[in-house]
């Protein structure tokens, strides 16, 4: 798959960018506006996934406020079971795993269905439950060529998860990024401790450290002013470095 990165998270779907996701019916034009949020494809982790319910029969499925219908995922291929007719391929991604099901066509070219284990993979398809288990319908599985769309998938994903939950949602169970005790000290309305907050956060989804930029950025910060809390926080143990200087993940 030849991927080029995307400057605007707001790509729609058949361009095959990540897509954001809108409460409201586009200008108010109800049921058409309904079907384009559910033609869209939503950027998610596998946890979401998992914890995804319906609220009423053969509804939608909704985690954190978010509604799924056709989802997005990034991820590596950890088992591949060859059932003949189909392949069952266990993908994970750090907060679950999940089994995707890819039918064989007879006399298709092998190399075709190649998923060799450990690659990293970009997933689309349809969200359906069956016997109380998630599975996906419609499925694609292509290889990631740039790491780099490992990232931009968890931003965007982050994105829809905050835009969803500022327009009024209201978060159900454990929230997706963050654990349940993550905000125990939000009577510290300290700068350093915003930033803490912020990286501790988004550390479970931003397994290669959360970037200075996207802190400064997200808490309307300078990079420089980033960097001071930042140090100020490793010296006290709070923070340590991700996979370079410029990211960090909390302890």
């Amino acid at each position: 798959m030849s991927y080029q990165p995307y400057n605007n998270f707001n790509d729609n779907a058949e361009g095959g960018g990540f897509t954001t996701y809108n409460n409201n019916d586009a200008d108010g034009q109800g049921s058409q506006g309904k079907t384009q949020q559910r033609n869209t494809i939503k950027p998610v982790t596998i946890k979401q996934i998992n914890d995804s319910k319906t609220i009423v029969s053969d509804g939608e499925f909704v985690v954190n406020g978010v509604e799924l219908n056709m989802v997005s995922f990034v991820g590596i291929i950890r088992n591949v079971n060859d059932n003949t007719s189909s392949l069952t391929i266990t993908i994970e991604d750090g907060t679950g795993s999940l089994d995707v099901r890819k039918w064989v066509d007879e006399g298709s070219d092998p190399s075709e269905n190649n998923y060799p284990l450990g690659q990293y993979v970009y997933v689309t398809g349809l969200l359906k439950e069956f016997n109380e288990k998630k599975s996906l319908q419609q499925a694609t599985i292509n290889p990631i060529e740039d790491y780099n769309q490992v990232t931009y998938h968890y931003l965007s994903a982050i994105k829809v998860h905050v835009e969803a939950n500022q327009q009024g949602s209201h978060q159900q169970g454990n929230s997706l990024f963050v654990s349940q005790n993550a905000h125990d000290h939000t009577n510290n309305n300290e700068p350093s401790e915003k930033v803490y907050r912020f990286i501790h956060d988004n550390t479970p989804s931003m397994v290669e450290g959360v970037p200075i930029q996207y802190i400064a950025q997200s808490l309307s910060l300078t990079d420089n002013e980033v960097v001071n809390y930042c140090n100020q926080l490793s010296d006290v143990g709070k923070i340590y470095n991700g996979n370079d200087d410029s990211s960090y993940l909390a302890v």
